[in-house]
């Protein structure tokens, strides 16, 4: 049944209406006809009037989406934030927020289609678009990465030199802690996998637990799984600031087909994640606890020192840079990455619909 028949079979029956003017076998008294043809105009013109509104101003059902996050991380919290404070229901968007461990498997969930965006981190998805897959960054939470190389309290570690012929553990190869993991022992003269082992163990959860437990003796973190380490004494060697790494940490992703295919809809999200980042930098006590529900219920305490940690790190406009992804280029082992250029990877034009003037401003920068 097409909409609009469905709409009308659906109308309530109007309860005070006069049953006999719809019984029409009825005879009708000859002095009663122009007192029931006046109610007849009127229920037509009231009928007439009441459909002709039901139909053309529908009430607009919400566009569902599906939104995963990488990591339970405070510069992942955008689309968390967005849901929470009802920035996406004012858009006309009904989100549901997943989390989904290990940059190269989030990313091969969007190509296939089981998550409509990503917030994820950058290298993953460059790597992926330069081995063909259909997938575009169209917004970036920070330019800057909040990795940090942790050792164990009883490592003996103290140096990054001192990694030689260790295991470092990364949540997946190919994500955003193996790409630090590789630029900080390069940083540092070492080799990757000749001078330093590193091993992916699933998720950043998972090298905080091995951390915890002694099982290995250094890890790439960051967000909770950081502070999970840190709270059983382990010990930050170097941050990728400390290491002045020009690289973007994460990133909002889409396939390029879905970007193609619903314009103006990928514009609504962006806005709402724009919008997000604002309220992030702005608003310190209604982000503290959107962060404690999506991290697990973490303390306020924790929460506060989570957000001041990050909250320099999220774009208030969150335009990806073209330094930040030259850096990561620059950094690939694939020789193919010498072929391609920053603009491959981005498409700006939904965040130029939101504020061009400004958005070019900052690419420039």
């Amino acid at each position: 049944m097409f909409e609009p028949l469905r709409r009308i079979a659906a109308l309530p029956r109007l309860p005070y209406l006069d049953q006999n003017l719809l019984e029409m076998d009825k005879p009708i008294r000859a002095g009663s006809i122009m007192k029931e043809g006046r109610k007849m105009r009127i229920l037509f013109i009231f009928v007439t009037g009441w459909l002709s509104f039901s139909l053309l101003s529908p009430a607009t059902a919400a566009e569902k989406i599906r939104v995963a996050i990488v990591s339970p991380s405070p510069n992942l919290a955008l689309p968390c934030i967005a849901k929470d404070t009802g920035l996406f229901a004012k858009h006309g968007v009904d989100a549901e927020v997943i989390l989904l461990t290990g940059s190269p498997r989030l990313i091969q969930s969007l190509i296939a289609g089981d998550i409509d965006y990503a917030v994820v981190g950058a290298s993953a998805t460059i790597c992926a678009r330069m081995r063909g897959g259909d997938v575009v960054i169209i917004a970036a939470t920070t330019n800057a990465s909040s990795q940090k190389v942790i050792v164990g309290k009883n490592s003996g570690i103290r140096r990054l030199e001192d990694l030689k012929g260790r295991v470092i553990g990364v949540s997946q190869y190919g994500s955003e802690a193996d790409a630090f993991a590789r630029f900080a022992l390069v940083k540092t003269g070492l080799k990757p996998e000749k001078d330093v082992t590193i091993l992916q163990l699933g998720g950043h959860p998972q090298v905080a637990a091995a951390l915890v437990a002694g099982k290995i003796e250094a890890g790439i973190l960051g967000g909770l799984a950081f502070m999970t380490a840190q709270k059983s004494g382990a010990v930050t060697l170097a941050s990728a600031k400390d290491l002045n790494m020009v690289t973007l940490g994460a990133v909002l992703a889409a396939t390029g087909s879905n970007l193609q295919r619903n314009r103006d809809g990928v514009i609504t999200i962006v806005r709402a994640f724009s919008e997000a980042a604002k309220y992030f930098k702005s608003n310190r006590d209604g982000t503290v606890p959107i962060l404690q529900k999506y991290m697990g219920g973490i303390s306020s305490e924790n929460a506060r020192f989570l957000y001041d940690e990050n909250v320099d790190l999220i774009e208030e406009l969150p335009v990806p840079t073209e330094k930040g992804l030259q850096g990561i280029l620059d950094r690939e082992s694939d020789p193919k990455a010498k072929s391609f250029k920053p603009a491959d990877f981005v498409d700006l034009s939904f965040l130029r619909g939101i504020n061009r003037d400004l958005t070019e401003q900052l690419y420039r920068k």
